[in-house]
Protein backbone atom coordinates (compact mmCIF):
# COMPACT_ATOMS: atom_id res chain seq x y z
CA UNK A 1 0.00 0.00 0.00
CA UNK A 2 1.01 3.63 -0.33
CA UNK A 3 1.61 5.34 3.00
CA UNK A 4 2.19 8.73 1.34
CA UNK A 5 -1.11 10.53 1.60
CA UNK A 6 -2.37 14.00 2.19
CA UNK A 7 -5.79 15.22 3.17
CA UNK A 8 -7.02 17.86 0.80
CA UNK A 9 -9.68 20.52 1.29
CA UNK A 10 -12.11 20.12 -1.61
CA UNK A 11 -12.17 23.65 -2.96
CA UNK A 12 -10.55 25.29 -5.97
CA UNK A 13 -6.88 26.38 -5.74
CA UNK A 14 -6.49 25.15 -2.16
CA UNK A 15 -4.10 22.37 -1.15
CA UNK A 16 -5.00 20.91 2.21
CA UNK A 17 -5.85 24.23 3.87
CA UNK A 18 -2.96 25.98 2.15
CA UNK A 19 -0.50 23.27 3.17
CA UNK A 20 2.07 22.03 0.61
CA UNK A 21 1.93 18.38 -0.36
CA UNK A 22 4.11 15.70 1.20
CA UNK A 23 7.49 14.66 -0.22
CA UNK A 24 9.27 11.37 0.37
CA UNK A 25 10.24 8.31 -1.61
CA UNK A 26 8.87 4.99 -2.93
CA UNK A 27 10.67 1.67 -2.52
CA UNK A 28 9.86 -1.18 -4.93
CA UNK A 29 11.69 -4.02 -6.73
CA UNK A 30 15.00 -2.94 -5.19
CA UNK A 31 14.55 0.61 -6.45
CA UNK A 32 14.12 3.87 -4.56
CA UNK A 33 12.60 6.93 -6.27
CA UNK A 34 11.86 10.36 -4.89
CA UNK A 35 8.29 11.66 -4.64
CA UNK A 36 8.35 15.39 -5.37
CA UNK A 37 4.60 16.09 -5.28
CA UNK A 38 1.24 14.43 -4.71
CA UNK A 39 -2.22 15.53 -5.75
CA UNK A 40 -5.68 14.16 -5.15
CA UNK A 41 -7.91 13.81 -8.19
CA UNK A 42 -11.31 12.47 -7.18
CA UNK A 43 -10.52 9.58 -4.86
CA UNK A 44 -7.14 8.85 -6.44
CA UNK A 45 -3.85 10.21 -5.08
CA UNK A 46 -1.37 10.86 -7.88
CA UNK A 47 2.36 10.71 -7.12
CA UNK A 48 4.85 12.72 -9.14
CA UNK A 49 8.16 10.89 -8.99
CA UNK A 50 11.72 11.23 -10.27
CA UNK A 51 12.67 7.98 -11.97
CA UNK A 52 10.96 4.87 -13.31
CA UNK A 53 7.47 3.96 -12.13
CA UNK A 54 6.75 0.57 -10.52
CA UNK A 55 5.32 -2.19 -12.68
CA UNK A 56 1.80 -3.47 -12.26
CA UNK A 57 1.76 -5.96 -9.39
CA UNK A 58 4.82 -4.54 -7.65
CA UNK A 59 4.70 -4.16 -3.88
CA UNK A 60 5.39 -0.50 -3.15
CA UNK A 61 6.36 1.02 0.17
CA UNK A 62 5.95 4.76 0.58
CA UNK A 63 8.01 6.72 3.10
CA UNK A 64 7.07 10.29 4.00
CA UNK A 65 9.77 12.91 4.61
CA UNK A 66 8.77 13.16 8.26
CA UNK A 67 10.90 16.16 9.22
CA UNK A 68 9.27 18.19 6.46
CA UNK A 69 5.79 16.89 7.27
CA UNK A 70 6.23 17.56 11.00
CA UNK A 71 7.41 21.11 10.32
CA UNK A 72 4.33 21.71 8.14
CA UNK A 73 2.09 20.27 10.87
CA UNK A 74 3.51 22.73 13.40
CA UNK A 75 3.24 25.64 10.99
CA UNK A 76 -0.34 24.74 10.12
CA UNK A 77 -1.38 24.47 13.75
CA UNK A 78 0.36 27.78 14.47
CA UNK A 79 -1.81 29.43 11.81
CA UNK A 80 -4.95 28.56 13.78
CA UNK A 81 -3.36 29.84 16.97
CA UNK A 82 -2.16 33.14 15.49
CA UNK A 83 -5.55 33.71 13.85
CA UNK A 84 -7.30 33.25 17.19
CA UNK A 85 -4.82 35.58 18.89
CA UNK A 86 -5.30 38.25 16.24
CA UNK A 87 -9.07 38.16 16.70
CA UNK A 88 -8.74 38.53 20.47
CA UNK A 89 -6.31 41.46 20.17
CA UNK A 90 -7.86 43.33 17.23
CA UNK A 91 -11.55 42.44 17.44
CA UNK A 92 -14.17 40.01 16.18
CA UNK A 93 -14.11 41.58 12.70
CA UNK A 94 -10.82 39.79 11.99
CA UNK A 95 -11.27 37.08 9.39
CA UNK A 96 -8.72 34.81 7.76
CA UNK A 97 -8.18 36.20 4.26
CA UNK A 98 -5.56 33.73 3.03
CA UNK A 99 -2.72 31.50 4.25
CA UNK A 100 0.39 29.78 3.00
CA UNK A 101 2.28 27.26 5.09
CA UNK A 102 5.98 26.64 4.66
CA UNK A 103 8.95 24.91 6.24
CA UNK A 104 10.96 27.93 7.37
CA UNK A 105 8.18 30.49 7.53
CA UNK A 106 4.46 30.79 6.91
CA UNK A 107 2.04 33.62 6.41
CA UNK A 108 -1.45 34.55 7.49
CA UNK A 109 -3.49 37.31 5.85
CA UNK A 110 -6.24 38.79 8.01
CA UNK A 111 -8.90 41.42 7.47
CA UNK A 112 -8.23 44.61 9.43
CA UNK A 113 -9.00 48.25 8.75
CA UNK A 114 -5.57 49.75 9.46
CA UNK A 115 -1.87 48.96 9.77
CA UNK A 116 -0.87 46.89 12.77
CA UNK A 117 1.26 48.61 15.37
CA UNK A 118 4.32 46.96 16.90
CA UNK A 119 2.48 46.81 20.23
CA UNK A 120 -0.42 44.91 18.62
CA UNK A 121 1.98 42.48 16.92
CA UNK A 122 3.69 41.80 20.24
CA UNK A 123 0.33 41.21 21.93
CA UNK A 124 -0.68 38.72 19.23
CA UNK A 125 2.69 36.99 19.50
CA UNK A 126 2.48 36.80 23.30
CA UNK A 127 -1.05 35.38 23.30
CA UNK A 128 -0.09 32.81 20.66
CA UNK A 129 2.87 31.59 22.72
CA UNK A 130 0.72 31.40 25.85
CA UNK A 131 -1.50 28.98 23.93
CA UNK A 132 1.59 26.97 22.96
CA UNK A 133 2.62 26.73 26.62
CA UNK A 134 -0.84 25.51 27.62
CA UNK A 135 -0.34 22.22 25.71
CA UNK A 136 -3.90 22.34 24.40
CA UNK A 137 -4.89 19.06 22.66
CA UNK A 138 -5.72 19.39 18.94
CA UNK A 139 -8.98 17.53 18.31
CA UNK A 140 -9.88 16.41 14.78
CA UNK A 141 -13.26 14.93 13.87
CA UNK A 142 -15.64 14.49 10.94
CA UNK A 143 -19.07 16.01 11.58
CA UNK A 144 -22.28 16.53 9.64
CA UNK A 145 -22.19 20.05 8.23
CA UNK A 146 -25.45 21.15 9.88
CA UNK A 147 -24.35 19.89 13.28
CA UNK A 148 -20.96 21.59 13.03
CA UNK A 149 -22.51 24.90 11.95
CA UNK A 150 -25.02 24.71 14.79
CA UNK A 151 -22.23 24.17 17.33
CA UNK A 152 -19.61 26.58 16.00
CA UNK A 153 -21.25 28.94 13.51
CA UNK A 154 -19.93 30.04 10.14
CA UNK A 155 -16.56 31.03 11.57
CA UNK A 156 -15.77 27.40 10.80
CA UNK A 157 -15.09 28.48 7.23
CA UNK A 158 -12.12 30.74 7.94
CA UNK A 159 -10.17 28.91 5.25
CA UNK A 160 -12.94 29.09 2.64
CA UNK A 161 -16.01 27.11 1.64
CA UNK A 162 -15.92 23.31 1.93
CA UNK A 163 -18.02 20.93 -0.13
CA UNK A 164 -19.79 17.83 1.11
CA UNK A 165 -22.30 16.86 3.77
CA UNK A 166 -19.59 16.00 6.26
CA UNK A 167 -16.74 18.34 7.12
CA UNK A 168 -13.46 17.86 8.96
CA UNK A 169 -13.39 20.01 12.09
CA UNK A 170 -10.11 20.90 13.82
CA UNK A 171 -10.51 22.22 17.36
CA UNK A 172 -7.92 23.53 19.81
CA UNK A 173 -9.79 23.46 23.12
CA UNK A 174 -11.61 26.73 23.76
CA UNK A 175 -9.16 28.70 21.59
CA UNK A 176 -10.05 28.10 17.95
CA UNK A 177 -12.17 25.84 15.78
CA UNK A 178 -12.10 25.60 12.01
CA UNK A 179 -13.11 23.31 9.18
CA UNK A 180 -9.69 22.35 7.85
CA UNK A 181 -8.17 19.63 5.67
CA UNK A 182 -4.54 20.11 6.75
CA UNK A 183 -2.36 18.12 9.12
CA UNK A 184 -1.82 19.20 12.74
CA UNK A 185 0.20 18.29 15.80
CA UNK A 186 -1.39 16.43 18.72
CA UNK A 187 -1.08 19.36 21.11
CA UNK A 188 -0.01 23.00 20.88
CA UNK A 189 3.09 22.42 23.03
CA UNK A 190 4.76 20.54 20.15
CA UNK A 191 5.13 23.86 18.31
CA UNK A 192 7.66 25.11 20.86
CA UNK A 193 7.76 28.78 19.86
CA UNK A 194 5.97 31.18 17.50
CA UNK A 195 7.81 34.27 16.29
CA UNK A 196 6.15 36.90 14.08
CA UNK A 197 9.00 38.09 11.88
CA UNK A 198 7.27 40.48 9.48
CA UNK A 199 4.07 42.43 8.97
CA UNK A 200 2.82 44.37 5.96
CA UNK A 201 -0.35 45.68 4.36
CA UNK A 202 -0.88 43.67 1.18
CA UNK A 203 -4.03 45.48 0.08
CA UNK A 204 -6.70 47.77 1.45
CA UNK A 205 -8.16 46.11 4.54
CA UNK A 206 -5.78 43.13 4.57
CA UNK A 207 -2.77 42.72 6.88
CA UNK A 208 -0.15 40.01 6.42
CA UNK A 209 1.67 38.32 9.28
CA UNK A 210 4.77 36.26 8.47
CA UNK A 211 5.88 33.93 11.24
CA UNK A 212 8.22 31.04 12.00
CA UNK A 213 7.83 28.23 14.53
CA UNK A 214 10.08 26.00 16.60
CA UNK A 215 13.78 26.01 15.71
CA UNK A 216 13.14 28.31 12.73
CA UNK A 217 11.57 30.84 15.12
CA UNK A 218 14.69 30.64 17.27
CA UNK A 219 16.88 31.19 14.18
CA UNK A 220 14.84 34.27 13.23
CA UNK A 221 15.33 35.68 16.73
CA UNK A 222 19.06 34.93 16.62
CA UNK A 223 19.38 36.67 13.23
CA UNK A 224 17.81 39.81 14.68
CA UNK A 225 20.13 39.57 17.67
CA UNK A 226 23.14 39.16 15.38
CA UNK A 227 22.10 42.28 13.47
CA UNK A 228 21.86 44.25 16.71
CA UNK A 229 25.31 43.06 17.78
CA UNK A 230 26.74 44.12 14.42
CA UNK A 231 25.16 47.57 14.73
CA UNK A 232 26.50 47.81 18.26
CA UNK A 233 30.03 47.12 16.98
CA UNK A 234 29.73 49.55 14.05
CA UNK A 235 28.40 52.35 16.23
CA UNK A 236 30.71 51.43 19.16
CA UNK A 237 27.75 51.54 21.48
CA UNK A 238 26.43 48.98 24.01
CA UNK A 239 23.13 47.36 23.08
CA UNK A 240 21.20 49.06 25.88
CA UNK A 241 22.27 52.49 24.55
CA UNK A 242 21.94 51.70 20.85
CA UNK A 243 18.73 53.69 20.37
CA UNK A 244 20.20 56.85 21.95
CA UNK A 245 23.36 56.51 19.86
CA UNK A 246 21.33 56.10 16.65
CA UNK A 247 19.19 59.15 17.47
CA UNK A 248 22.33 61.20 18.12
CA UNK A 249 23.92 60.11 14.83
CA UNK A 250 20.78 60.84 12.83
CA UNK A 251 20.59 64.32 14.38
CA UNK A 252 24.25 64.98 13.58
CA UNK A 253 23.77 63.70 10.04
CA UNK A 254 20.80 66.02 9.45
CA UNK A 255 22.82 68.96 10.72
CA UNK A 256 25.80 67.99 8.56
CA UNK A 257 23.59 67.65 5.47
CA UNK A 258 22.03 71.05 6.14
CA UNK A 259 25.50 72.61 6.43
CA UNK A 260 26.59 70.77 3.29
CA UNK A 261 23.64 72.10 1.30
CA UNK A 262 24.44 75.60 2.54
CA UNK A 263 28.09 75.29 1.49
CA UNK A 264 27.17 73.85 -1.91
CA UNK A 265 24.80 76.78 -2.50
CA UNK A 266 27.50 79.28 -1.55
CA UNK A 267 30.05 77.51 -3.73
CA UNK A 268 27.60 77.40 -6.63
CA UNK A 269 26.91 81.14 -6.28
CA UNK A 270 30.64 81.92 -6.42
CA UNK A 271 31.28 79.60 -9.34
CA UNK A 272 28.34 80.92 -11.31
CA UNK A 273 29.44 84.51 -10.67
CA UNK A 274 32.63 83.76 -12.54
CA UNK A 275 35.21 83.42 -9.76
CA UNK A 276 36.33 80.17 -11.41
CA UNK A 277 34.60 80.61 -14.75
CA UNK A 278 37.68 81.65 -16.76
CA UNK A 279 39.48 78.41 -16.00
CA UNK A 280 36.57 75.99 -15.93
CA UNK A 281 33.85 77.26 -18.27
CA UNK A 282 33.61 77.51 -22.02
CA UNK A 283 30.93 79.91 -23.23
CA UNK A 284 29.47 80.13 -26.70
CA UNK A 285 26.37 81.78 -28.15
CA UNK A 286 24.11 80.04 -30.65
CA UNK A 287 21.15 81.92 -32.15
CA UNK A 288 20.90 84.21 -29.15
CA UNK A 289 21.18 81.37 -26.63
CA UNK A 290 24.18 81.14 -24.34
CA UNK A 291 25.61 77.67 -23.88
CA UNK A 292 27.70 77.07 -20.78
CA UNK A 293 29.62 73.79 -20.71
CA UNK A 294 31.62 72.62 -17.76
CA UNK A 295 33.59 69.53 -16.89
CA UNK A 296 33.27 68.80 -13.18
CA UNK A 297 35.94 66.12 -13.62
CA UNK A 298 35.93 63.84 -10.56
CA UNK A 299 33.64 66.07 -8.47
CA UNK A 300 30.31 64.88 -9.88
CA UNK A 301 28.16 65.93 -6.93
CA UNK A 302 24.66 66.28 -8.38
CA UNK A 303 23.56 68.89 -5.84
CA UNK A 304 26.53 71.07 -6.74
CA UNK A 305 25.75 70.72 -10.45
CA UNK A 306 22.11 71.67 -9.94
CA UNK A 307 22.84 74.65 -7.68
CA UNK A 308 25.55 76.01 -9.99
CA UNK A 309 23.31 75.67 -13.07
CA UNK A 310 20.38 77.31 -11.23
CA UNK A 311 22.53 80.31 -10.23
CA UNK A 312 23.78 80.79 -13.83
CA UNK A 313 20.30 80.60 -15.32
CA UNK A 314 18.93 82.87 -12.61
CA UNK A 315 21.15 85.66 -13.98
CA UNK A 316 20.24 84.98 -17.63
CA UNK A 317 17.25 82.83 -18.60
CA UNK A 318 18.44 82.67 -22.21
CA UNK A 319 21.14 80.27 -21.01
CA UNK A 320 21.54 76.52 -21.38
CA UNK A 321 23.97 74.73 -19.07
CA UNK A 322 25.55 71.39 -19.87
CA UNK A 323 27.53 69.91 -16.99
CA UNK A 324 29.30 66.57 -17.00
CA UNK A 325 31.89 64.57 -15.15
CA UNK A 326 33.08 61.08 -14.22
CA UNK A 327 34.84 59.51 -11.28
CA UNK A 328 36.10 56.59 -13.39
CA UNK A 329 33.12 54.38 -12.50
CA UNK A 330 30.05 56.58 -12.90
CA UNK A 331 29.27 59.38 -15.35
CA UNK A 332 26.89 62.30 -14.92
CA UNK A 333 25.44 64.49 -17.64
CA UNK A 334 23.04 67.25 -16.65
CA UNK A 335 21.37 69.81 -18.92
CA UNK A 336 19.31 72.73 -17.59
CA UNK A 337 17.55 75.36 -19.71
CA UNK A 338 16.32 78.81 -18.82
CA UNK A 339 12.75 79.86 -19.63
CA UNK A 340 13.80 82.05 -22.58
CA UNK A 341 15.87 79.23 -24.04
CA UNK A 342 12.95 76.87 -23.56
CA UNK A 343 10.66 79.21 -25.50
CA UNK A 344 13.14 79.20 -28.38
CA UNK A 345 12.80 75.43 -28.66
CA UNK A 346 15.69 74.05 -26.64
CA UNK A 347 14.94 70.47 -25.56
CA UNK A 348 17.09 69.46 -22.60
CA UNK A 349 16.08 65.79 -22.74
CA UNK A 350 17.03 65.59 -26.42
CA UNK A 351 20.45 67.09 -25.63
CA UNK A 352 21.03 64.52 -22.88
CA UNK A 353 20.03 61.64 -25.14
CA UNK A 354 22.37 62.88 -27.89
CA UNK A 355 25.22 63.32 -25.41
Amino acid sequence: HLSIRRQRQMCIRDRGGGQPADNGHLIFDGNKVDVVDVEKVGNVILHKIKGAAPKVGSIVKGVVDWDRRYSLMKNHTATHIVNGAARRVLGQHVWQFGTQKGINRSRLDISHYRRLTLEEIHKIETLANQVVLRNIPMETSWMPRNEAEKLYGFRLYQGGAILGKNIRVVKSGDWEVEACAGTHVKNTGEIGLIKIIHSERVQDGVERLDYSVGVQALKATQENEQLLWKLSEILTSPLEKLDNTAEKLVKELKEANAERRKLIKELAARESAGLEAKALEEREEISGIKLVKRDFQEDINVDRMVQTASEIIKRDDATVTMFYGTDGKNARIMVMTGSAALEKGVDASEMVREA
